[in-house]
């Protein structure tokens, strides 16, 4: 292994500084997310040889930034899922295509669980479990997966639990679900409804008569919105900031 990296080999801010093994990094490298330490922003380029050094470093940081890694080799990642940190096992459980992996994490801590729920490779008959799993977050995490089956956000937009119905209604692609919703008396419904991109023309123009202003306001937001019926929103929003403004002035 060797000894010394240079910074800018690694990290893409970069610098001229070298990096000893066997940590790879130095303090003013990190990431921070309003104020919260995210870790190491490693470069996309990064040979496979260098991620494999720094998949071994004892910062597990670092072991999470490789799990990040786009070009991460799926061995690499699989060796990971047995690692003592548990933010390095949740990462592996959230990039692996182990299918008997994925099974077993399912049955581990909520952490893991939502792993398993937002990973494209959970297959859907383990999908549909988690989706009825006693933790929200977990159910959260089934709806918003990228190759999560349609049925289960459909159930989901039916659950008594509001955040997960929410996030339901803004990823359904049901238009009957979708039609439905847009007459809920739960103006919340709405709102995330009128979120959803995947709206069709006559659930957008019925949502933009709505009598909630926050519903109307996300229509006018919904990247699905045509440019006129977006230009009538934005501008009758506009004149009804103005009659606020005009009525608190007087």
């Amino acid at each position: 292994m060797e000894e010394q990296l240079p910074c800018n080999t690694v990290f893409t801010p970069g610098c001229a500084r070298m990096l000893q093994a066997p940590a790879w990094y130095h303090g003013d490298e990190w990431l921070e997310d309003y104020g919260r330490r995210t870790g190491p922003r490693l470069r996309e380029d990064l040979p496979e040889h260098l991620l494999r050094t720094l998949a071994a470093s004892p910062a597990s940081d670092v072991r999470v930034a490789v799990l990040a890694h786009p070009h991460t080799p799926s061995d690499l990642i699989d060796r990971m899922l047995d690692d003592p940190a548990w933010d390095v096992r949740r990462s592996a459980v959230g990039r692996t295509a182990n299918v008997t992996a994925l099974r077993l994490a399912a049955r581990d801590e909520w952490y893991i669980r939502v792993a398993v729920a937002s990973n494209p490779n959970t297959p859907a008959d383990l999908l549909a479990e988690l989706a009825r799993d006693r933790d929200q977050q977990v159910q959260v995490s089934v709806v918003l997966n990228p190759a999560v089956p349609p049925r289960l956000v459909t159930a989901a937009a039916l659950s008594r639990k509001d955040v997960v119905r929410w996030w339901a209604l803004y990823r359904t692609t049901n238009r009957k679900l979708m039609r439905a919703a847009a007459t809920s008396a739960d103006t919340e419904n709405r709102k995330w409804l009128a979120d959803n991109p995947n709206l069709p023309l006559d659930v957008l123009t019925a949502l933009a008569e709505d009598p909630s202003r926050g519903v109307r306001s996300r229509v006018a937001t919904n990247p699905a919105c045509p440019p006129e019926l977006r230009q009538r929103l934005e501008a009758a929003l506009a004149l009804g900031r103005a009659s606020f403004t005009a009525d608190q002035e007087q």
